[in-house]
């Protein structure tokens, strides 16, 4: 009897891994043996420019915050269509952001509570031809129980807070 369950098991793991690997096709074009994947087109009509980052805290990290922040904000306003080039038409909002603190942490010792945390807290200011729109405030944290085993985590933070400095822009447009 012991016999047939663990043959039955077999079986039913057998083909639970076998379904699990059905090639379901692509929505990929090929074309000359090269893969193409069209990316959807995201466009917005506010145009939106990094103008300035400035590092205020006032030291100097082994990370290049003033670069992945202005990275990161290009990034978010990238994929939403919201990032201003020269070929645009009319004025540009302008963001200029300060890093106001910035905490890099180490994922070993993130398993001691409030020993590695991660921690970034941003203010970006929004305005269009010269005239200041909002303030726009937000802070980050990887600690002890929230991504306590991801590595690289201030890079995850730098995403995290350009997306939320980008998502309350956009309520400021409308």
């Amino acid at each position: 009897m012991a016999g047939k369950i663990r043959f039955l098991a077999l079986i039913f793991v057998a083909i639970a891994l076998c379904a699990c690997s059905i090639w379901r096709g692509s929505k990929d074009t090929q074309a000359d043996n090269e893969v193409y994947t069209p990316k959807p087109v995201v466009s917005s009509p506010y145009k939106v420019k990094v103008a300035q980052v400035y590092n205020d805290t006032h030291k100097v990290h082994e990370v290049d915050v003033v670069g992945l922040l202005w990275d990161d904000m290009e990034e978010s306003l990238k994929k939403r269509g919201m990032l201003w080039d020269e070929k645009t038409q009319g004025e540009p909002y302008v963001l200029e952001g300060h890093v106001l603190y910035f905490k890099e942490g180490d994922m070993a010792e993130r398993c001691v509570p409030y020993l590695g945390d991660s921690v970034l807290a941003v203010r970006v200011e929004l305005s269009q031809g010269g005239q200041h729109l909002a303030t726009i405030q937000s802070k980050r944290r990887i600690s002890f129980g929230r991504g306590m085993f991801t590595r690289r985590a201030w890079n995850k933070v730098f995403r995290e807070v350009s997306e939320d400095v980008v998502d309350q822009a956009v309520r400021k447009f409308q």
